[in-house]
């Protein structure tokens, strides 16, 4: 889904092509999932292994009531094997995929319809160094993808010194119920 522009539109449909277009890693970092991306990760996670996925959302009801996540996509990732952690507040979201990255907004889909293809820029795209950043930052898990995806000892050892900025936990069954 490479595009020169910096600023575009990023709908979840051209997330979950991009989602199943990976060959390395994805992580995925956002306020929710709705399900369609949740069988995007099952299916790129049976090819790569889960462990190659990392995903972080704010798993709270009230983000939920508000239309940014589905709790069967949840339920979905989490009987796939795929480990998801809860963090708090995260509204801002991310979406890695290799060596490509965006941050975007999500639509509160209970506040209003996710717009159609191009319809409104909501994606930013990051350069290389900016997607190491963010991983590094995001969790250890995420963190542990940078350093294997650094190129050069110097960049591995710039991302290894990076403290991880945003607090997240698994989420348990327990949990989920």
């Amino acid at each position: 889904m490479t595009t020169d522009a910096l600023f575009f539109s990023l709908s979840p449909l051209r997330i979950a092509e991009l989602i199943r277009s990976a060959q390395h890693a994805v992580c995925y970092a956002a306020p929710g999932i709705q399900l369609d991306l949740a069988q995007a990760m099952v299916e790129t996670a049976g090819r790569l292994g889960k462990e190659m996925l990392t995903v972080s959302l704010d798993f709270d009801d009230r983000v939920m009531r508000m239309g940014y996540g589905d709790i069967g996509a949840v339920t979905l990732l989490l009987d796939a094997g795929i480990s998801v952690n809860s963090s708090p507040g995260l509204r801002t979201a991310l979406v890695v995929v290799d060596n490509e990255g965006y941050v975007f907004t999500p639509t509160a889909l209970y506040l209003e319809a996710e717009p159609s293809d191009g319809a409104a820029s909501n994606a930013m795209r990051m350069s290389g160094e900016q997607l190491a950043q963010a991983l590094a930052r995001l969790s250890p898990t995420a963190k542990a993808i940078a350093v294997a995806q650094a190129k050069t000892p110097e960049a591995k050892q710039q991302i290894e010194a990076l403290t991880v900025d945003v607090v997240s936990a698994p989420i348990t069954v327990a949990k989920l119920a």
